[in-house]
């Protein structure tokens, strides 16, 4: 969907290059992709309604976004904006019958001028670089920061738990910091940067034992399969569908006799062992049958069973689910933890259908960039493999299962990434 600022007659024309303005530009943009994590920095309480630095550069990134479109006289693109909406009309009007939760919305919205920003700008292959490698390079650098900080006790800069050993970074989220890392481990698959493959390892190498120190089991278990889902799309991609059939076949089995196994044979007694031997496999794959596991159960059947108790089809209101919890007396109250049922719970059925419809369009455009011979120009020789980012919208929605995820303000950033290939990245688009 278009929203028009000053479009000139006839068809749309390249930009002509402004080089002090395209720099201005990448500096924003490069700020604000460095603001992502910094919802809590050195362990600061966030703003009003979970605002943060974040929001804050938004407001830049957005602003520059449309003053670099308006000078060139280019056509505004809003990706994404039918979910949005349709989420955001759930939201209003399960906001109005429960008459709670409409700073909700403020944040749907919010979310989505981060896809808005960056999809626009990357309509200039130069600046689509600058985003790419500034996700890859400030990421790593992050992950750096917080391995240090973990390695010296250093808990301002790894962000360690208080009640644990699983680093946050700035996120003031375990599970939050770790897809963030998992992220930048994608995007730097895709777009095959640094271009040395040693140092495109050593990069891996540093998310990946970042990711590890979040001991985030779910994030772990998307990490694999996401891994699994590249190769296979990898493999479509070069037509090679036989092949992938089969290693898919392959992992199936595993998979199914690993969990057989893991039901049948009591593991507990391994697990109490790696507990002991690390604090982090204590935080971690210790967690695996624990109270941690237990506590998600519960939680699980509480907000099914108050999907059950409500009386009209609107929902109980934009992130009500742990306020409501106590108004039950709950005995373990939480927020919903899984994104499906979060929608479906706080937003009714039309909270789902727009959930639906996200997913759907998310799913599309990945598919389009990844036919063979999609991207063309500058756009295929930035992003090499953009079947990974199939892959990373995998991590999303395999994640969603265990944590909120489809609000994550990276997330959305990342989405933005995924529509400006989409729509820029095939010679016919341009």
């Amino acid at each position: 969907m278009t929203t028009m600022i000053e479009a000139p007659p006839g068809a749309e024309q390249p930009a002509p290059p402004l080089r002090r303005g395209t720099r201005l530009t990448a500096v924003v943009l490069v700020a604000g992709i460095a603001s992502l994590p910094m919802l809590m920095p050195a362990g600061l309480a966030p703003g009003p309604g979970n605002t943060g630095l974040p929001d804050l550069a938004l407001v830049g990134v957005t602003a520059t976004m449309l003053m670099w479109a308006g000078t060139r006289r280019l056509p505004v693109r809003w990706p994404f904006l039918l979910p949005t909406l349709l989420t955001i009309i759930a939201g209003g009007i399960a906001a109005i019958v429960n008459d709670a939760g409409a700073l909700t919305l403020v944040k749907d919205l919010f979310v989505l001028l981060w896809a808005v920003s960056i999809a626009n700008l990357g309509r200039d292959p130069s600046l689509l670089k600058v985003a790419l490698r500034a996700f890859v390079w400030i990421g790593t650098c992050y992950a750096i920061v917080m391995i240090v900080g973990f390695v010296l006790g250093i808990e301002a800069m790894s962000g360690k738990q208080l009640d644990g050993e699983r680093a946050m970074f700035t996120f003031g989220d375990a599970n939050y910091a770790s897809n963030w890392f998992i992220c930048i481990f994608f995007i730097s698959r895709a777009t095959r940067f640094p271009e040395t493959p040693k140092r495109r390892w050593a990069v891996c190498g540093i998310l990946l034992a970042a990711e590890v120190l979040t001991g985030s089991n779910g994030g772990l278990l998307a990490l694999v399969i996401a891994i699994l889902l590249g190769y296979l799309f990898r493999l479509f991609r070069e037509g090679k569908a036989h092949h992938a059939i089969a290693v898919g076949a392959f992992a199936v089995f595993v998979a199914g006799a690993g969990t057989t196994v893991v039901t049948q044979v009591n593991i507990q007694p391994l697990l109490d062992q790696a507990s002991a031997a690390s604090p982090i496999l204590r935080d971690s794959i210790g967690r695996t049958t624990g109270e941690s596991t237990q506590s998600r159960s519960t939680v699980l059947a509480t907000t099914i069973q108050m999907i059950d108790d409500q009386t009209h089809p609107w929902g109980i209101g934009p992130g009500q689910t742990e306020k409501q919890m106590l108004v039950r007396q709950e005995t373990y109250v939480r927020e919903a933890h899984n994104d499906y049922v979060a929608s479906v719970l706080e937003r009714g059925f039309l909270g789902g259908a727009a959930l639906i419809v996200l997913v759907f369009v998310l799913l599309l455009r990945c598919v389009r960039i990844a036919r063979r011979g999609a991207l063309t120009g500058e756009y295929a020789r930035l992003v090499p493999r953009p079947e990974l980012f199939g892959a990373l919208v995998a991590v999303f929605l395999i994640s969603g299962l265990f944590y909120e995820t489809l609000h994550y303000r990276h997330g959305w950033a990342l989405f933005g990434l995924i529509a400006a290939l989409d729509l820029f990245g095939g010679e016919e688009a341009r």
